[in-house]
């Protein structure tokens, strides 16, 4: 079956809570492990930015520097990973 979990949610959320770290973001930046949010890509798996609401899904571990970067750190949506259906 095709879920988050199935798809190393896991490792992507040990990825950005590394990521925060070594930029210096744990006081500013919370990561949060969910259940369920919904949305099942079939690669990769869905991450939510607050306050923002903006939806990425088929992230991978490959897609947490980019994420920190560019949405975190500089405020600019990572495009190809956003989910045009649900930030509409």
């Amino acid at each position: 079956m095709v879920s988050c979990a199935a798809n190393d949610s896991q490792v992507v959320a040990q990825a950005l809570r590394r990521a925060r770290e070594e930029r210096g973001l744990s006081s500013s930046v919370f990561i949060t492990d969910t259940g369920c949010l919904g949305p099942c890509p079939t690669a990769g798996c869905s991450v939510v930015v607050y306050p923002e609401g903006v939806w990425y899904t088929g992230v991978d571990v490959t897609d947490v520097a980019e994420i920190i970067e560019r949405h975190i750190v500089g405020g600019e949506i990572v495009e190809r990973l956003l989910d045009a259906e649900l930030n509409s």
